[in-house]
């Protein structure tokens, strides 16, 4: 059985409340983690549950629901008609707060595929057009742009990737032929659950020998490259990649590499970075160059966020468990806990503000002198100052400074060790951040 990139609940501590806000997922039992995120609208989310607790029951069948933004939810049983209890749920995707659709997969003979819900999750019923009947199908993703068009891809059956489409909200699925997506490297390639990112039109999923396929079409024709990384989720290497446009992303492996692609992961460049990195996902605010990791594991706990596209990490905790995340926009997003009962912890809702500056391209500020030993001068020229903050190698904040909106001021550094730190400017023009070196 494929690896379910699973991540086991440890414990928790404080959660930072400046940019988190911890929710009740509303799972009734202990240790139930989120793995699979769909955000809607503003309002309405819907997510998946697995079993993060000692057991690891495989074949859980649980979702969540908000239609207010995220602050309550709702949870229920997936019931699957004609389906086998020896199923597990690979996938959730939904348009509304009545539609949404899941994938399933067999942990034993039966058969997995597509099930749709039309009344808010209450029933699901299967797809048949979308086969996985196969002895060795696996429904690993199912994702769709609007009430009628969708994905839905699973592994090798037939020679080549089990992959179908529909315009028509999955009444009808069409496999997609071989001839338009390339081969397998081999009969042992194959993808993994809910590994999979979406940008518009295009959508990209990982394989277990690292290559990353890619459709610009909503999953009509496909071409495939191989990532820096052997596999997106082995017991020994993993990785998660997110994009913010159909061109620029950032992929990241479990030792604490990162890269990033300006061709839409046909080429990946080493990316040097400073401050916390965490390693269970990544995910842009789509369209910027602001992005957030997250990490559950032992040692490897906590959030941090970048506005440079990875460049600089600030922390937003530590020792606290976040899985999987996703963002909507620069307001709306949210990161998997662990539900503790149906009334505490779950899921983190951003309710913080330092997402929603608009990121700049280029420094609109001057830093000077830069070395320096005692003071260093920020000026914005016509730009309003309202905040700086100074920030260690080590992503700790050493300094953060407030003001009313200046054009230039003084920042004394005298009291810091010597090295390098990053400062970062923001202003309602946007925010910037640049390299110092502390004499």
């Amino acid at each position: 059985m494929k690896k379910l990139l699973l991540f086991i609940l440890l414990t928790t501590f404080t959660v930072n409340a400046q940019f988190w806000t911890e929710k009740a997922s509303s799972f009734a039992a202990a240790s139930r983690g989120i793995n699979s995120i769909s955000i809607v609208d503003d309002n309405v989310i819907w997510v998946k549950a697995y079993d993060g607790s000692a057991a690891a029951v495989e074949t859980l069948k649980e979702y969540a629901k908000s239609t207010d933004g995220g602050n309550n939810w709702t949870s229920s049983t997936i019931t699957l008609t004609g389906g086998a209890a020896t199923l597990g749920i690979s996938c959730i995707t939904a348009v509304d707060a009545n539609t949404a659709w899941v994938s399933a997969y067999p942990t034993a003979t039966a058969s997995g595929g597509i099930w749709k819900t039309v009344n808010g999750g209450t029933t699901w019923i299967k797809q048949l057009t979308a086969l996985f009947s196969n002895a060795s199908a696996f429904a690993n993703v199912v994702h769709f742009w609007d009430a009628n068009n969708g994905v839905c891809q699973g592994d090798p059956t037939g020679g080549y990737f089990e992959i179908y489409t529909t315009t028509n909200g999955g009444t009808t699925w069409t496999r997609v032929p071989s001839a338009n997506i390339p081969l397998p490297a081999d009969s042992g390639e194959y993808g993994y659950v809910h590994n999979y990112h979406v940008v518009g039109d295009v959508i990209w999923f990982g394989t277990n020998y690292g290559r990353i396929y890619r459709s610009a079409d909503k999953g009509l024709n496909w071409t495939v490259s191989q990532s820096p990384i052997n596999d997106f989720g082995g017991a020994s290497e993993s990785g998660s990649y997110t994009f913010s446009t159909a061109t620029k992303g950032l992929l990241s492996s479990n030792s604490g590499q990162l890269w990033s692609t300006t061709d839409g992961g046909e080429n990946w460049t080493p990316q040097a970075f400073s401050g916390p990195f965490y390693l269970s996902d990544l995910a842009y605010v789509p369209g910027t160059s602001n992005v957030i990791c997250t990490g559950s594991a032992t040692g490897n706990s906590g959030s941090s966020y970048s506005l440079d596209d990875g460049v600089t990490w600030t922390q937003i905790d530590n020792n606290v468990q976040h899985t999987f995340c996703e963002f909507r926009n620069s307001t709306i997003g949210f990161s998997g806990g662990f539900s503790e009962n149906a009334t505490s912890k779950g899921i983190f809702k951003y309710t913080g503000t330092v997402l929603a500056l608009p990121t700049t391209e280029k420094a609109v500020f001057s830093v000077y002198p830069n070395p320096a030993t005692d003071f260093i001068t920020v000026n914005g020229a016509s730009a309003s100052i309202k905040a700086i903050q100074v920030v260690d190698i080590n992503g700790r904040i050493v300094k953060s400074l407030k003001f009313d909106g200046i054009t230039e001021t003084q920042v004394n550094i005298s009291d810091l060790n010597a090295g390098v730190y990053v400062i970062t400017v923001s202003s309602e023009e946007g925010v910037s951040s640049t390299k110092i070196i502390k004499n």
